[in-house]
């Protein structure tokens, strides 16, 4: 039997030398948060760069606009705090209430997966149904033997829908993409270029929603729905966690500059033997679940414990 390729895609590498630029250009705290934060939304979140740089603008007006409510709606001392032209900051207000009004939202990052990743397997299985006993790929020529052995590539129990090549692949991308665009006014919509296009493809193949195939005796890759639902997997899935989990560490951190009587900040220095290091953070686990058990109560007050261990870096204190 003909053994086909079947492409194989790399994981994103959580793993970076981010760490050795920032000690070489001695990089401050405050942007070494936004920094990580780059990584994690664009690197690790596969959000695009232009997408991260609009969201970073909605978070500077946001910023702005709740100092002008914490200053009673003074417009004077809004911009003296943020350092903006009493003009821009007018601007920004009427941005913001504006689109609040009408019940829309700034150009923000979403912690889901885009659109057009979770919305194909639903519009490949509309647009290119399959039925027991038809072909799953059309347009192509192929023997019984060919067949045969395409179909052995892949699993029974695929999802009902039609094998694409190349050229339909790019055709179904290009439709949800134009899809998802519809729901953005004119001048916020994007147009399908070559390297969106590519980082479509990536996401769907690493995921395993997809499944390419070189054919040895076709000129082009088969593409192959292999789930009925995009999600991503490995340590994908532990990204969109690991920024819901950040994003509430930052509210609880707020919370303890402005001292509100229920949030504490723990933080521990030590060194431990090696052979230990297992054993201490079962225990510790053990110690957060009983500590937990012993306070609560149903009805009360509503807590959160967060926390994170792991290696300390050199200098960290």
């Amino acid at each position: 039997m003909t053994k086909f390729a079947t492409s194989s895609q790399d994981s994103f590498p959580l793993t970076t030398d981010c760490d050795q630029v920032i000690a070489d250009l001695k990089v401050s705290s405050a942007d070494r948060i936004l920094i990580y934060l780059a990584i994690s939304v664009m690197k690790l979140g596969g959000h695009r760069y232009g997408a991260f740089l609009e969201a970073a603008n909605t978070a500077a007006k946001l910023a702005i606009y709740s100092s002008y409510l914490e200053q009673s709606k003074n417009v004077r001392k809004t911009s003296f705090l943020h350092h903006v032209e009493p003009k821009r900051v007018r601007a920004i207000i009427k941005e913001v209430e504006g689109l609040i009004a009408e019940g829309r939202s700034l150009t923000t990052l979403s912690d889901q997966e885009p659109y057009y990743l979770i919305g194909l397997p639903y519009l490949w299985q509309e647009k290119y149904p399959w039925e027991p006993g038809l072909s799953r790929l059309n347009g192509h020529h192929l023997t019984a033997k060919e067949h045969e052995e395409l179909h052995a590539q892949f699993s029974d129990n695929l999802p009902d829908a039609r094998f694409l090549d190349l050229f339909e692949f790019l055709d179904l991308i290009k439709l949800l993409h134009t899809k998802s665009q519809a729901e953005y006014p004119l001048n916020r919509q994007m147009p399908l270029s070559e390297a969106l296009t590519e980082h479509i493809k990536f996401r769907l193949l690493h995921s395993g929603t997809v499944t390419q195939v070189d054919i040895p005796f076709l000129s082009i890759p088969i593409f192959a729905l292999t789930r009925t639902h995009y999600a991503p997997k490995g340590e994908r899935e532990r990204v969109f966690t690991m920024m819901k989990d950040l994003a509430r560490f930052s509210k609880l951190m707020q919370g303890w500059v402005i001292e509100r009587p229920d949030v504490i900040r723990g933080l521990e220095v030590f060194d431990v033997p090696l052979d230990k290091r297992e054993e201490a953070l079962e225990e510790l686990d053990t110690l957060l679940k009983e500590w937990a058990d012993k306070y609560h109560q149903d009805g009360g007050h509503p807590m959160i414990l967060q926390m994170a261990a792991g290696t300390r870096e050199p200098g960290e204190a």
